[in-house]
């Protein structure tokens, strides 16, 4: 019953926070409110002309403004304060109440590890081999840099390969032969997309289900699974 008692405070609990942010703002913190209106106006804006380089610059910036503002407040000092708080119990428990478990490892020397084409970056440029090399399928988890996948200089399987890419910011170009279908399932917060022709220059969350004309009768084509939060897209023929 207390648990249910304590899923049903939540929303309030969450209500009286949001709340408190605002009176926080606008009566106390009032310069800060109006700086958090002017970086979002600013951010609003430059998301509008984000087709130009200005409007790329205006808008990082008006993003970096509106993050400092928030850190500013005292709701982020008292929700990190919370967060810590709940990290340092937890450890704390933990450490009082250790189990131990043996491992139990199953006969592994069937097993063949492989090289991968790519792998997960924090940070930087990252491309497939410029020469002809031997397709796998990719699952790879990128922060901040561009991924290129050029998948003309490789033979892909037949089937269904498929490729993975979950990145947080930055570009993501992938190469795709003439004589290939493609199917792109793609997810981004905010962002531009180039596929095969079609371009859209202000996506906001949004996610995309693209299928070229053959690709359910074809012999030869690819699944693209791409996440973007920030950042380009762009899938074109090569």
């Amino acid at each position: 019953m207390f648990k249910n008692n304590k899923d049903h405070m939540l929303p309030y609990v969450i209500l009286a926070l949001i709340l408190f942010f605002l009176f926080e703002l606008i009566f106390i913190q009032t310069s800060t409110f109006i700086w958090l209106m002017i970086s979002t106006v600013i951010t609003y804006i430059a998301w509008q002309h984000s087709y130009r380089s200005e409007g790329k610059v205006a808008f990082w910036i008006g993003i970096g403004m509106v993050g400092v503002t928030l850190i500013n407040t005292s709701l982020f000092k008292f929700g990190l304060f919370v967060v810590l708080s709940i990290w340092i119990i937890r450890t704390y428990h933990q450490k009082q109440h250790v189990t131990y478990h043996q491992p139990q490892f199953p006969d592994s020397s069937h097993l063949k590890h492989e090289t991968v084409l790519l792998v997960n970056k924090w940070f930087g440029k990252q491309t497939t081999p410029k020469t002809g090399y031997r397709f796998q399928d990719i699952n790879i988890q990128t922060a901040i840099g561009e991924t290129v996948i050029d998948l003309t200089a490789t033979i892909l399987p037949k089937g269904e390969p498929i490729v993975t890419v979950n990145q947080w910011i930055g570009k993501i170009v992938i190469i795709v032969p003439y004589d290939v279908e493609v199917n792109l399932h793609h997810s981004v917060l905010a962002g531009s997309i180039n596929l095969l022709g079609y371009q859209d220059a202000r996506m906001t969350n949004r996610t995309l289900h693209v299928v070229t004309q053959d690709y359910h009768t074809a012999t030869r084509r690819i699944k693209l699974h791409t996440t973007l939060w920030f950042g380009e897209i762009e899938v074109r023929r090569g």
